[in-house]
């Protein structure tokens, strides 16, 4: 098999309303359609209104389900709005998917400078935890539960050298996820994380993946021998959050091929 050719989510979030931040290129563009197809009505964020809008028009022309907005993750207020925006344009708040995240530059870490590894923390962990709090005031005062799906790394799980910061940021979120999914199991709203390993994006596709050495190592290092599909992590990240995962919270899904198996 060479991957799914697109994602599998038939109906799973038909009647939801959802909040995708990071959404205008790579798994971000891929949750947005998985989502829509699925049958929610979102707003769809990132600092790229242009690739934003473009995507909105090509999924809903008629731009009743799918509303864009420009968000900066290091940015409260911006935060803060879209998740408004996205209860007051719908009338309901059930699902966010926090996909937005910042890679640093590869580094050793005692030459790692302090403001790389402040500028990483403060889009991938912090702005995640002010995206998160919102996301959850506005599930609890709809009151219908809800679900919230973070995008976090297989190197949350593991580490790699020369990325501290970024390493360090994937697993404080995993953690931030564990934490909000038991304080808000009680009013039934549920957080988990997707853990995507080697899956071709534009940016593998334009770094490590058009290294035939690079890419072979890729591949040798998962035994299903193969590179994931943004589609496959995006009907991952809808599964989590649909209720046909309602018993599910707290979790970290590895999309890895089996990478972190051993």
């Amino acid at each position: 098999m060479n991957g799914a050719a697109g994602p599998v989510v038939a109906q799973l979030l038909t009647g939801k309303v959802g909040l995708l931040l990071g959404a205008s290129r790579g798994i971000g563009e891929a949750i947005a359609r998985a989502a829509y197809v699925a049958g929610a009505r979102l707003v769809i964020g990132s600092r790229d209104f242009e690739a934003l809008a473009a995507l909105a028009q090509d999924l809903d022309p008629s731009g009743d389900s799918v509303v864009p907005v420009r968000v900066d993750m290091t940015d409260r207020a911006s935060l803060e709005h879209a998740v408004s925006m996205t209860a007051e344009r719908f009338g309901r708040f059930d699902i966010a998917f926090n996909n937005a995240g910042h890679q640093s530059a590869r580094t050793s870490f005692i030459d790692t400078d302090d403001n790389m590894f402040d500028d990483v923390m403060a889009v991938n962990l912090r702005g995640v935890f002010v995206a998160m709090k919102w996301q959850v005031r506005a599930m609890l005062a709809a009151g219908n539960g809800g679900a919230i799906v973070n995008t976090s790394s297989i190197l949350g799980m593991t580490a790699r050298p020369l990325i501290a910061p970024y390493v360090a940021s994937k697993h404080g979120l995993i953690g931030l996820t564990k934490v909000v999914a038991i304080e808000m199991a009680p009013s039934g709203i549920r957080a988990n994380c997707v853990a995507p390993g080697p899956v071709m994006t534009e940016m593998l596709r334009r770094g490590p993946a058009a290294n035939p050495e690079a890419l072979q190592k890729m591949l040798d290092a998962a035994p299903m021998a193969r590179l994931g599909t943004v589609d496959e992590v995006a009907s991952a990240a809808v599964w989590l959050a649909s209720d046909a995962s309602s018993y599910v919270t707290g979790v970290t899904l590895p999309i890895d091929g089996g990478v972190t198996i051993p």
